[in-house]
């Protein structure tokens, strides 16, 4: 049986420590006593969560506590708790706002187990998407099949499982791209998170590297997404459904014919589909997808200046679904490219959007809604005035 450490990231908030810590106290380990957990500390300048790991008491296994002399920064501690795959077969990491299903050892185990040897697997997240990473207004609805994972080419945060090898790999391409430059082949939004993220490292390498992580279609982890150094207020944004109850998990082979999805949230080896090959169709479903990256045939719901070579309803869900089945429409455009010809349709596509994703178009309650949600934020928008004056001065002291 493999080793396995559940590694806690923490900083200063011991609200969000007490609480995950009773969903990891409340998991099944499938009888197992051997689980180590490791409390991380950063240095904070305080010693409350310190104090409190000391007396804590971990009932499946053994404790753990390191902490530093010096303040590490989110992206440096994350990289050195992935670093204890050195030492246990299967390491699970989870930050003081993440809470995790009774089943998320379960799944963990199994699921590092199976993709043990493939090398297509650059991780396993245990946190389920719900909306689109790249634009939170969107839904994301992975297609379902019998399986219990589908493959995103996007690395995890709220809930993630590494494995050895698996970091090995990357930990050795970090060390050859630890310097972030601009790329016109990432996600556009990639490029301008804050330099203290880790994780736009592990996805770069996950796109450049073509590999991907392991997704569940229920979370086996969420996010409360508390207030913090990132983040001014506590949202439930981010929070997705999670798995109870289960205790055998149905892992599908990585290959064509799998459920697998691009960083852009964009269904792969849909060429198969509509008799075009896969190296020369983009998908852009969503409008997500850099203006650059337009091949001979182009699947979207933009009215554009191509020849229309067949159409498709945008009514289905998941989105691709109208494709895959040819439901009979004319909002999702095949495009061939390399043709011209000029398109007078007018047609409101951001409206069509966040109808089909908001699943809601009576406009009295849409108002109603918008305006608490200002009043909810003003006091923030009342700051930001003095928020660009605190920068600037900043910026004037250098």
């Amino acid at each position: 049986m493999k080793s396995f450490a559940i590694v806690l990231v923490c900083y200063n908030r011991l609200l969000g420590v007490e609480r995950l810590l009773k969903s990891l106290e409340n998991a099944d380990y499938n009888g197992r006593n051997d689980i180590v957990l490791i409390f991380s500390i950063d240095n904070s300048g305080t010693k409350t969560v310190e104090d409190f790991a000391k007396a804590y008491k971990w009932i499946h296994g053994e404790k753990l506590i390191r902490t530093f002399t010096q303040r590490q920064g989110l992206k440096n501690h994350i990289l050195q708790c992935g670093d204890f795959t050195e030492k246990y077969d299967i390491v699970a990491v989870f930050e003081d706002d993440i809470y995790a299903s009774e089943s998320f050892y379960n799944y963990a185990y199994q699921a590092a187990e199976y993709y043990w040897d493939d090398d297509k697997i650059a991780g396993i997240s245990l946190y389920g998407y719900e909306k689109h990473w790249l634009n939170w207004a969107f839904r994301f609805e992975p297609m379902k099949a019998e399986y219990d994972n589908y493959f995103l080419k996007v690395a995890q945060s709220w809930g993630q499982v590494w494995t050895g090898p698996k970091w090995k790999r990357f930990r050795e391409w970090y060390k050859q791209n630890m310097e972030f430059t601009f790329s016109d082949s990432i996600p556009l939004k990639l490029n301008y998170w804050v330099e203290s993220s880790w994780l736009k490292y592990h996805i770069r390498y996950c796109i450049e590297t073509n590999r991907y992580f392991v997704y569940p279609y229920v979370g086996l982890s969420t996010n409360f997404s508390d207030a913090g150094v990132h983040t001014n207020s506590t949202t439930p944004m981010y929070q997705c459904n999670l798995q109870f109850k289960k205790k055998d998990f149905c892992f599908v082979p990585f290959d064509s014919d799998s459920i697998i999805y691009d960083e852009y949230m964009e269904r792969e080896n849909l060429g198969k589909a509509i008799k075009i090959p896969n190296d020369e169709l983009t998908v852009d479903l969503h409008g997500t997808r850099n203006k650059n990256m337009r091949k001979k045939f182009f699947l979207s719901a933009e009215i554009l200046d191509f020849k229309v070579i067949a159409s498709y309803a945008y009514d289905l869900r998941p989105i691709e679904a109208n494709v895959l089945l040819n439901i009979p429409g004319s909002i999702i455009k095949l495009y061939d490219t390399t043709q011209y010809v000029r398109n007078s349709e007018k047609f409101d596509l951001d409206y069509y959007r966040m109808v089909y994703n908001m699943r809601y178009n009576e406009p009295i309650k849409i108002l109603n809604f918008a305006f608490k949600v200002l009043l909810h934020n003003m006091n923030r928008i009342k700051n930001i005035p003095r928020r660009i004056r605190r920068t600037f001065l900043k910026k004037r002291i250098k």
